[in-house]
């Protein structure tokens, strides 16, 4: 596959990563609402959480070799938060606030527009998002922290899904 990828102009390559991304969260949402369905939304969430805090340190400490980060700093935590799987389908945003604390904003939630469609309620993801970036964040420098501004099941604007301020514990 390598080979063939070298033929293709970056635009193409970009397009098949979205896809390769595309692929995997209709891989990761079929598991979810098959999950969900034949056992119940709380041994979904419950299986969840345990995947998403086992994955989260294997995809940080992934994007750290891959982008030559040290974890030293702030700045290299926003830089790994733009490459976290997810953030080729979604619209996020990582904005440095200061030296000492960052701002993510998922402005566009594929999963829960998805689920909004299929007519279901939208998925109270507020725990899980906090268990994956903790352990995301903490990978990354155990003085890393994070803090949920808002997510569902919490009421949020319509142009702003989820919003996690990162901070250094001092």
């Amino acid at each position: 596959m390598e080979d063939e990828l070298k033929k293709f102009p970056k635009n193409k390559i970009l397009e098949i990563f979205r896809l390769f991304n595309k692929n995997w969260w209709t891989v990761d949402s079929l598991w979810f609402s098959t999950i969900e369905k034949e056992f119940g939304v709380e041994v979904a969430k419950k299986i969840n959480f345990k995947v998403s805090k086992a994955m989260a340190p294997i995809m940080a400490k992934r994007i750290m070799k891959t982008l030559n980060l040290k974890g030293e700093n702030l700045q290299d935590l926003a830089k790994a938060l733009k490459f976290i799987v997810w953030s080729t389908i979604q619209k996020i945003d990582v904005k440095e606030q200061t030296k000492d604390k960052i701002i993510m904003r998922v402005l566009d939630c594929v999963p829960q527009k998805t689920r909004i469609k299929m007519g279901e309620k939208e998925f109270p993801c507020k725990p899980l998002g906090t268990i994956f970036l903790s352990s995301f964040a903490e990978t990354i420098n155990p003085k890393f922290k994070v803090k949920c501004l808002t997510a569902p099941p919490d009421p949020h604007p319509k142009n702003v899904w989820c919003e996690w301020e990162f901070y250094v514990q001092t």
